[in-house]
């Protein structure tokens, strides 16, 4: 009879230890699953971020160039202009100094050029700087991303290694059931 009360002892003591496990497996799986959503959700936001911000850096590279584009056909047109004008003085003037008014002419139209010249360099250089900034941050921000991607799969792996220590600690279903029999009914 006592074989028979310990049976029926034991059979719920290791119910309640089945399910006392179960409900650490569901905690470490609820964890696993928590910590991938969270790793998804950031991967998603850094995506996004990275897309705002590429898309921010491509409208104002564009926006740039235009101005950019724009003052060096100003300054062009300003250029040509002048030269015009000048043109014109010169052969207004050509009658009582002709000679003068040629090499002044000359001396004008080339400095103008070289104005020309010179800001049409400068706004190249600057696109070109403009356009290597935003490469440079095209691959911050993918190193960005890397880095994140590299945090979550290190962050899964730790959590395995967590659930797999935790799977360690565990003690056997045996030895569970045998060290939570009650004493009073062994010494019986």
């Amino acid at each position: 009879m006592q074989d028979d009360n310990e049976r029926a002892i034991d059979l719920p003591s290791a119910e309640a230890d089945s399910q006392g496990y179960a409900a650490l497996g569901d905690r470490v799986t609820g964890i696993l699953e928590a910590a991938e959503q969270a790793a998804a959700e950031i991967r998603e936001e850094a995506r996004k971020h990275a897309a705002d911000l590429e898309r921010k850096a491509h409208g104002e590279a564009e926006r740039l160039k235009q101005r950019l584009t724009a003052d060096a056909q100003s300054l062009r047109d300003e250029a040509e202009e002048f030269a015009r004008d000048m043109r014109l003085a010169v052969e207004a003037y050509a009658t009582q100094h002709r000679r003068e008014a040629e090499e002044e002419a000359r001396r004008v139209v080339a400095e103008a050029e070289k104005r020309a010249t010179t800001a049409r360099e400068a706004t190249e250089k600057r696109l070109e700087q403009v356009e290597a900034d935003i490469r440079g941050r095209e691959d911050e921000l993918r190193s960005e991303v890397r880095k994140l991607e590299h945090r979550r799969r290190e962050t899964l792996e730790r959590l395995r290694e967590i659930a797999a220590a935790v799977q360690d600690v565990l003690p056997a279903e045996e030895s569970l059931a045998r060290d939570l029999q009650p004493k009073s009914a062994a010494r019986d």
